[in-house]
């Protein structure tokens, strides 16, 4: 039992060190620039009524410069501001923010971000746990209409017609979400590309795939 419990101790003070080297003071540099990206394009798209949203951008590149959770905390940040500034409505989706970093940052440390494919999957993913949380919150705290896009009117007509809230929530959302991650992704993908790798190394957020060419050498 001692043995074991030593272990699993060891295992939580790693887990607990590699949390803290993420958020170095170059990654808690980035965090209010990334958040201010995101700020930028939600608070547009809510502005507008524009059935997008584009307030993950920033969220994703933290996620490939810092790690998992300094982009959840980009997302949480990110979302709480937008209740502030642009509508109160983003609050309870808090949570759909750092879920969408968990799954982005994960997806980055096992690799899926360094191609074209793996973005691919990485933004289907995302937009898949977007859909699901998003669309829970959306009916069980806002009876189906957040009102906070243009497609609110979509899922409003899309209930009326066939009488069934879970259908018509998830249909819009599943649409929304494939359009807009995938606009999201693209642009944090290019931007990604853009970065020279001696900034990237710079950076705590690592690979699976990197460990393996440590233990190599």
């Amino acid at each position: 039992m001692k043995k074991e419990d030593e272990v699993m101790r060891k295992k939580k003070m790693t887990f607990a060190e590699g949390i803290r080297a993420q958020f170095s003071t170059k990654s808690l540099v980035l965090i209010p620039i990334a958040v201010g990206i995101n700020l930028i394009g939600g608070t547009l798209c809510s502005a507008l009524k524009l059935p997008l949203f584009l307030d993950m951008i920033g969220t994703i590149v933290v996620a490939c410069l810092s790690g998992i959770w300094v982009s959840a905390l980009c997302g949480l940040l990110t979302n709480v501001f937008l209740a502030l500034v642009a509508n109160p409505v983003y609050l309870p989706y808090s949570i759909v923010s750092v879920l969408c970093a968990v799954v982005t940052g994960y997806m980055v440390k096992k690799g899926f971000f360094k191609n074209v494919w793996g973005a691919v999957l990485t933004w289907l993913a995302c937009t898949l746990t977007n859909t699901i949380s998003a669309s829970v919150i959306t009916i069980f705290v806002y009876g189906g209409s957040a009102g906070v896009t243009g497609t609110s009117v979509l899922t409003v007509t899309l209930i009326a017609a066939t009488k069934n809230i879970i259908t018509s929530v998830l249909s819009t959302s599943m649409l929304e979400n494939l359009i807009d991650k995938g606009i999201t992704f693209f642009i944090a993908f290019i931007l990604i590309q853009k970065i020279p790798k001696r900034f990237l190394s710079q950076y705590a957020a690592d690979t699976d795939d990197d460990d393996e060419e440590d233990d190599e050498d």
